[in-house]
This record gives structure tokens, sequence and C-alpha cells, in this order.
């Protein structure tokens, strides 16, 4: 088993052409997909051991034309999900082959900010060059029709609860993309979880009525079967809006995270009674953005706009790990996603600076 006390940074893989959004591992493989906030969406297969120079993406996913929110990938490996703010869904055969191929130079942004500042002394980096196999084809879920904003894939792979800012919130399967259920919210859908027996779902919502209107928000636990609210929580984290949100893999706790340009706070709930249980410290120091429970059940990972991902016990609230450190501040590089591989010796975060950081932990 991984110690979780005892991450190392192996790989930054840089991607600066904006910021990357989401991540994810490809079923039990160590390939591992990213998004960014034009839509792109880049695939690295990582060495097996740690070590040696940062692996350069082998394929490009060509569909998206606006910023992929979230990935999430099938237990087996096989299909990869995008969402995005081009109101689809994308669904991606990951043995499918590419028909063309493209060339990138993966540090484009910086050589191109370091040209600008020549004058005063810049060094030009030298080009990171990469040739990219691109893929085009992908089923399309078409049922959003404004920016699909959430995600979230049930563990067996099978149902999809999507969110997006126009308060719409479906519930749909994979293989045929039919809407089981669909509901409104008040506002945007800003975070989603679906409880392990698919019974429950979190949705976090925000009316942004004022600049990051955190008084304007809600915290609501829906029973799935019939489309209606089980558990109001909003009046318990009034002023706060939801930015991540994740049930344990038993279903017993979930963590949510108060997103936004607040303080990153992280809560504890029980999802069967409906109640709000212990804050854990120490907090984000802005907004939290996402959170991925490990697979062993027991740990899950916060990430923040402070640019730190965090390691948590979730049957204690401790912490054990604290990846990374603040870079400057929530506008120069947030973390927006992390995703851990399959057997939980991994973590990829997502980076606003314009990377992938690949982290990990030895047995």
């Amino acid at each position: 088993m991984p110690d979780l006390t005892k991450p190392t940074l192996v790989w930054t893989l840089t991607w600066d052409a904006d910021w990357v959004t989401a991540v994810a591992f490809l079923g039990s493989s160590r390939r591992v997909a990213a998004g960014n906030n034009l839509g792109g969406v880049l695939v690295w297969d990582l060495p097996e051991k740690p070590g040696g120079d940062p692996p350069k993406p082998l394929l490009k996913l060509d569909g998206h034309t606006n910023c992929v929110s979230k990935l999430a990938c099938t237990p087996d490996g096989k299909t990869l999900l995008s969402s995005s703010y081009d109101h689809s869904v994308r669904l991606w055969d990951t043995a499918a082959r590419a028909t063309g191929e493209e060339k990138l130079v993966l540090n484009a942004t910086a050589i191109a900010d370091a040209e600008r500042r020549k004058s005063n002394g810049a060094k030009v980096p030298p080009p990171i060059p990469a040739t990219v196999g691109v893929v085009k084809t992908s089923q399309v879920f078409d049922g959003h029709k404004e920016w699909v904003t959430a995600l979230e894939l049930s563990r067996d792979g099978k149902t999809v609860l999507s969110g997006d800012d126009g308060g719409h919130v479906v519930l749909w399967d994979v293989a045929g993309k039919r809407v089981a259920k669909r509901w409104q919210v008040k506002g945007w859908v800003a975070a989603l979880a679906l409880s392990p027996d698919q019974k429950q779902a979190c949705v976090g919502e925000r009316v942004p009525l004022v600049f990051d209107s955190g008084r304007h928000a809600g915290l609501k636990l829906w029973n799935v079967a019939t489309g209606e609210v089980a558990f109001d929580l909003s009046a318990e984290f009034k002023g706060q809006h939801l930015g991540a949100a994740a049930y344990s893999p038993d279903g017993k706790v979930l963590v949510v995270g108060r997103g936004g340009e607040s303080e990153g706070t992280l809560t504890l709930v029980d999802p069967v009674a409906g109640k709000k249980g212990k804050a854990l410290a120490p907090i984000h120091q802005y907004g939290a953005t996402d959170l991925a429970f490990h697979p062993d059940g027991k740990h899950f990972a916060s990430a923040g706009r402070d640019t730190v991902v965090r390691v948590w016990e979730d049957a204690t609230g401790k912490l054990v790990s604290e990846l990374g450190k603040p870079r400057g501040g929530q506008f120069k590089d947030w973390v927006h996603a992390v995703s851990w591989s399959a057997d939980g010796a991994w973590l990829a975060a997502a980076d606003m600076a314009g990377a992938v950081q690949v982290w990990h932990f030895a047995g």
C-alpha cells in the first residue's frame, strides 16, 4: 500500500496554452487525460516508475470548443467523459485510433512571454515540442443547453449526473445516453456528488446576484428516485456556496468544500441523517475547487485556489499530508482538479499555471 504521508512531485507535464482545468486517470492504466480552458484534451502515458524527463502527450481529443469543466473515466478505462461550457458532454473511446497528427509547442506561452520581456533581461526558454495523434470521433450527450459546469460518474461507470449554469441537473446512462431523471434548482449548479448506491445526490447551487454571492447559495441532498429534496442544508451553510463535494466509497461520509473567493472550508456531512458535522483544519486559504476519495476509501484529497493539495483521513478529519506550497495567491495558480490512480499510488493535479502536476506515494 502507498504511504500517503510521503508525497513526491515526480513530473510537471507542461501545457501552457491556457489553464488546465480538469484531469482524470484512465481506468487502471497509467494513462492520464487533462482538459483546458480552451476546450482541448490531451492524453499522456506515464512511465511505470518515477524518474526521468516528463513524458510528452500522445493524443489530442479534438471536439470541444469551450472550457473543459470536468473529466471522468469508467472503471474499465474504455470510456472517457468530458463536460464543457460548449453545452455538451462528450464520450471518447479510449482505444480509438488517431486519424491525423498535430505538432505542438507545450511551452509556447512561456516563450512568447519571455520574448516580450527579453529587453528587460528575460531568458527565452527552449521550446518543448510534441507530436500528438488527433482523435476527432466521439459520442455527444446534448441534454444541456447551457454551460455544463459539473459532472459526476457513478462508481460502476454506468450512470452520469451532470449539471449546468441554467440550474438543470440530469441523471443519464453512459451506454444509451438515456435521461432517467431531470430536475431544476434555483441557481447555477456549482458542484455535484452521487452516492455510491445512486440513491442520493448532493447538489451545490449558487445564484450570482452579486459578486461572489455566497449569500445566495444552496446545499441540498436530493432523493434521486423521486427528484425531491431529502435534506436542505442551505441554512447550515449560510453564506457559503459549494465548490466541491464527494461521497466516501461506503456512502457514510459526504465531504463538501466552500468555493468562491472566500476561505475554502472543508466540512464532513452525515448524508444518511442529513446533518452537518466537523469542519476540518487547516482550511484552503481561498475557495476549495475539487475533492477526490482515495481508492482505499479511508482518505481523500482536496484542492483549492491556494495551489495546495491536501490528503485527509475521512474518519477523523486528520490532515495526512500536504502537496505543494502557495505560489502567490488565488489569481496566480489555482489547482482546479485532482485525480487518483486506481492503485492509489499516484495523484495528478490540474494547474492553472498551465501544467499537470504528477505526485507519487512510495509503497
